[in-house]
């Protein structure tokens, strides 16, 4: 099977044209060739799939195999590969994903402004001894901030990332954030995806701490998000405004898996 490893701020994909993996079990696919030792290696595999609502549909699954509703990450990286491919016209195109249709502006060194939709925001948690704001992106997150910059950088998420991820207060489990407001429109976040255990970055988890640090009077839009992997700019009005994520996609390479039995 042919594939493309695309990154944007970090978090890797690795992109098969449907073709490829017609017939394919794709969690298992997921499952091996994201495997960073026996595989490739990336967070997850994204399709560009034929869609009757958009332009294209977005099938993701994450590094475990399972199903996500959606990757702002991989969004970018998706819509650029469509059109370098000519497998949509002109320079905005509409993307179909398990949290909606979504709108994506491509510029011409690559990188893109999405419009990621509006927010929902739910009860505040006390989970592990943090407390979290729960935000929906269309996909799930839990977002604490912390005191200090140094407690966010020096933050154990292999052990503290998996049992707020599957806490039963979460019946879908969550994409886990921890942010510092480094200034009125800076904030350093770090994540532990949902699926995938810590990333470099994330698309939807950087809205989610974008708007959560402006709801709580913490940040300004628009918000520059620091990950480990890269930076991105978000914009958010407020109320039911939908929530805009500029920032880059990027290739690494071309090539053919094999995968033994």
């Amino acid at each position: 099977m042919r594939f493309t490893k695309m990154q944007g701020c970090g978090n890797d994909f690795l992109i098969f044209d449907p073709g490829e993996v017609e017939g394919k079990d794709l969690p298992d696919l997921a499952l091996r060739a994201c495997d960073r030792h026996f595989g490739v290696g990336a967070d997850g595999i994204l399709i560009p799939a034929p869609s009757g609502t958009a332009d294209l549909e977005m099938v993701y699954l994450n590094s475990d195999g399972s199903p996500s509703e959606m990757c702002g990450n991989g969004l970018r990286c998706l819509a650029r590969y469509a059109k370098d491919r000519d497998m949509v016209g002109g320079e905005a195109m509409t993307v179909a994903t398990g949290a909606g249709v979504k709108k994506v502006l491509l510029f011409d060194e690559g990188s893109s402004r999405v419009d990621m939709g509006a927010p929902s925001f739910d009860a505040e948690v006390g989970v592990g001894g943090f407390r979290f704001l729960r935000v929906s992106m269309g996909n799930p997150h839990a977002v604490a901030f912390l005191e200090s910059e140094d407690a966010v950088e020096t933050l154990d998420l292999s052990t503290v990332g998996l049992p707020i991820e599957e806490d039963p207060v979460f019946p879908e489990r969550t994409n886990v954030e921890f942010g510092f407001a480094r200034g009125e429109h800076d904030v350093r976040m770090r994540i532990w995806e949902r699926g995938a255990g810590e990333t470099l970055a994330s698309g939807s988890g950087s809205c989610a701490v974008a708007v959560a640090a402006v709801r709580l009077g913490l940040a300004r839009s628009p918000v520059s998000v620091r990950m480990d992997g890269g930076m991105v700019q978000i914009e958010w009005s407020g109320e039911d405004e939908p929530v805009f994520m500029n920032g880059p996609a990027e290739y690494v390479c071309e090539g053919v898996l094999v995968l033994r039995s």
